[in-house]
C-alpha cells in the first residue's frame, strides 16, 4: 500500500484554516501527516497542537521544498492567497490539492492554477458540498427517475448580513457547484440582476469584498442559468431580516422534477425532503413532504459522531488520494475545473448586469467584472 506524505497550509487571521480543512488528511491510513505552515507564530502553534504534525513552518514555500508532499491542504478561507499556494504547490511536485472555496477571486487566476496543475499531473479537490451523502443521494434520485424528468434547480444563499454579491460568492459556490452536479450539464448560457436596496447597482455602488473575494456590488442578486441539456437554474439572494436559524435552513437548493422535488437545506448536516409532485402550493399536501435521513452519517471510524464538517472533508480526500492512486480526475467530488465552472456561473451574474443582456459560456472576460467596468468607463 502507497503512503502518502501530507501537510496544511494557513493563514491565521487572514482565512485561517478553512472549514476544519488542516484535519481532513489526519488520521488516514495511508497518509503520514508530516506538516503544517503559517505565518502567525500563534496559528501555527495551535496547529501543530490540534494536527500532530512533526515539523512547523512559518513560510509553506519553505514546507513545499523542504518536505517531498504528496498532498497538501490549501486551507485559507479568503481567496487572495489561492492562486499562489496552489500553483506553487503543483510546480512543487504535490500530487494532490484539496483547497477550500472559493476556489480563487477571478477566472483569470483560476485558469493560472489549474494549467499550473495540468503541467505538474496534480489532481485538485476543491471543498464543495457535493461530496456529502445527501447531493450523492439526491444525484442517485434524479439519475435513476424518482422525481420524473428533471427541469428546474432553485437555490438560495444564507440571505444574512451578506446577502447578495458576498453571499453569491462565499456560498453561492456550493450552490452552484451543486446545481451543475444535480443537472449533469455544462452552462450554455446566463443572466444576471444586481441590486442595492431594490435599485440596480452603479458603479458608485463597486466595493471591495470582505475575505478577499475582489471587487463586487450589491446587497441583492438574482441569476437565471441555461444548461446545455435543457435544464434551467435560478439562484438568489436577497436582503433578509430572518434569525440566523431560519438563514442556515434557508440556505440550499430544490430540485424540481415532472413527478416530485427534492429540497436540500444546510449540507453537509442534512435537512433533506422529498415530494412526490412536480409542484408544490403551502397548504396543500404539506404533509407529503418525507424527511431523507441516512442513519450511518456521521458514524464512520475514527470521525465524532454527527461531525458532518469533518466527515464532508474526510470523503473529498479519500477520493483525492484515489484519484492521485489511478491517475484520474475526481469525479464524485468537486474538482478544479468543477470549481471554475462554478465560478463562471458567479461572474456570469455580474457580467450580465454590466452589459444588461445574456453571457454565453464559456466566458470571454476572465477578469474581475468591476475592474473591467471601471477601466472602460
Amino acid at each position: 500500500m502507497t503512503v502518502y506524505r501530507a501537510g496544511a497550509i494557513g493563514r491565521t487571521g487572514n482565512g485561517d484554516w478553512g472549514h476544519g480543512l488542516d484535519l481532513a488528511f489526519v488520521g488516514i491510513k495511508n497518509v503520514e501527516f508530516v506538516a503544517v505552515a503559517d505565518d502567525n507564530p500563534e496559528g501555527l502553534a495551535a496547529a501543530v497542537k490540534r494536527t500532530g504534525a512533526k515539523t512547523p513552518y512559518d513560510d509553506y514555500r519553505d514546507m513545499l521544498a523542504k518536505e517531498n508532499l504528496d498532498l497538501v491542504a490549501v486551507c485559507p478561507r479568503w481567496t487572495g492567497c489561492h492562486r499562489d499556494m496552489v500553483t506553487f504547490a503543483a510546480e512543487s511536485g504535490v500530487k494532490g490539492i484539496l483547497c477550500e472555496k472559493p476556489f480563487a477571486s477571478t477566472l483569470q487566476d483560476a485558469d493560472a492554477m489549474l494549467e499550473a496543475c495540468e503541467r505538474s499531473n496534480t489532481r485538485v479537490a476543491v471543498a464543495h458540498r457535493r461530496a456529502n451523502p445527501y447531493e450523492q443521494h439526491a444525484k442517485k434520485l434524479v439519475s435513476n427517475g424518482n422525481i420524473g424528468e428533471l427541469q428546474t434547480l432553485k437555490a438560495h444563499g444564507k440571505c444574512d448580513h451578506r446577502s447578495g454579491a458576498q453571499d453569491l460568492m462565499v456560498l453561492g459556490t456550493h450552490m452552484m457547484d451543486s446545481m451543475r452536479y444535480i443537472a449533469g450539464s455544462a452552462v450554455k448560457w446566463a443572466t444576471g440582476h444586481v441590486t442595492q436596496n431594490g435599485r440596480d447597482v452603479t458603479l458608485t455602488d463597486v466595493r471591495p469584498g470582505d475575505e478577499e473575494i475582489g471587487l463586487i456590488a450589491g446587497n441583492g442578486v438574482s441569476a437565471y442559468y441555461a444548461f446545455e441539456n435543457g435544464v434551467s437554474a435560478h439562484f438568489e439572494s436577497l436582503p433578509s431580516d430572518m434569525s440566523s436559524d431560519r438563514t442556515n435552513n434557508w440556505f440550499g437548493f430544490e430540485a424540481y422534477g415532472t413527478q416530485g422535488i427534492i429540497s436540500i437545506r444546510n449540507t453537509p448536516k442534512g435537512n433533506m425532503f422529498l415530494y412526490p409532485y412536480g409542484q408544490w402550493v403551502p397548504g396543500n399536501n404539506d404533509e407529503l413532504w418525507e424527511p431523507i435521513v441516512i442513519d450511518d452519517w456521521g458514524q464512520h471510524e475514527g470521525v465524532p459522531n454527527r461531525d458532518s464538517m469533518h466527515l464532508s472533508n474526510r470523503m473529498i480526500v479519500t477520493e483525492l488520494i484515489d484519484a492521485v492512486g489511478e491517475g484520474r480526475d475526481v469525479v464524485r467530488s468537486s474538482s478544479g475545473t468543477d470549481a471554475l465552472a462554478a465560478l463562471e456561473m458567479i461572474m456570469a451574474a455580474h457580467e450580465s448586469h454590466r452589459f444588461g443582456s445574456r453571457i454565453t459560456f464559456p466566458m470571454k472576460n476572465r477578469e474581475n467584472p468591476y475592474e473591467v467596468w471601471i477601466r472602460e468607463s
